[in-house]
């Protein structure tokens, strides 16, 4: 499934009813959806968004930092897809500021976690490209993920409440599903910010239980016990 088809199917256990999007780009997601209020967060939307604007759908064309400092707990969504810069701080950023939109139901899915390489994992996408042509010429792979995967590690621990699982296995983007739910069983690995933040591709396999792999009918199966229960 593409993220529209995953949010769509979330949809069918789950009345989401408010929706944000953050790094939109073409809004192949955004516009795909069927839910009935809609918001939409980039600096730069690359398609004409005006038209499609409307008092239940809504863009704004800036940075997330700038939209949350300005929003912040106004609304509350159901669902909050996180897509933008590839890059730990910021994406780290933009999830603790999304908790201040949410309710004790919301779903958070942030995208791009798990690099499919280790030139997918550089931060920088034109680095990613360059080095990956340089070494592997042969490649046809045109992936970037950055070090996103390190704000799963984060909020592993540093978020005790946060529960969460990551779909890594079939079609689509690898993509971690979290919700609010105290951990049982929360033990910091790196107890520390610093260390963290200098993870490599290689630690990310050396720890990949912390990501929670499941399939995509495995973190469906997730969300509706969890959802149940709330």
């Amino acid at each position: 499934m593409n993220t529209a088809e995953r949010i769509q199917t979330i949809s069918q256990f789950f009345p989401i009813k408010k929706y944000l999007e953050v790094g939109v780009f073409n809004g192949a997601t955004f516009n795909a959806l069927n839910i009935p209020y809609k918001v939409a967060v980039d600096p730069n939307f690359r398609f004409d968004y005006q038209p499609l604007a409307s008092d239940s759908v809504h863009f704004f064309q800036e940075t997330s930092d700038a939209y949350f400092s300005r929003e912040a707990k106004k609304e509350q969504f159901d669902l909050i897809f996180l897509d933008g810069l590839h890059e730990f701080s910021q994406t780290l950023r933009d999830f603790i500021n999304a908790l201040e939109h949410s309710h004790t139901q919301t779903i958070f899915i942030i995208d791009d976690v798990f690099p499919s390489d280790v030139f997918s994992a550089i931060p920088n996408q034109e680095e990613c490209y360059y080095f990956r042509k340089m070494l592997t010429p042969t490649s046809i792979d045109g992936s970037w993920h950055g070090d996103v995967f390190k704000t799963i590690f984060a909020i592993h621990d540093f978020f005790p409440n946060i529960s969460y699982c990551t779909v890594n296995w079939g079609f689509g983007n690898p993509q971690t599903f979290l919700f609010k739910k105290p951990r049982s069983n929360f033990q910091p690995l790196f107890n520390n910010f610093g260390a963290i933040e200098k993870l490599t591709y290689f630690d990310l396999h050396k720890h990949l239980e912390i990501l929670n792999l499941v399939t995509e009918e495995e973190a469906f199966a997730i969300l509706k016990i969890q959802l149940a229960n709330a």
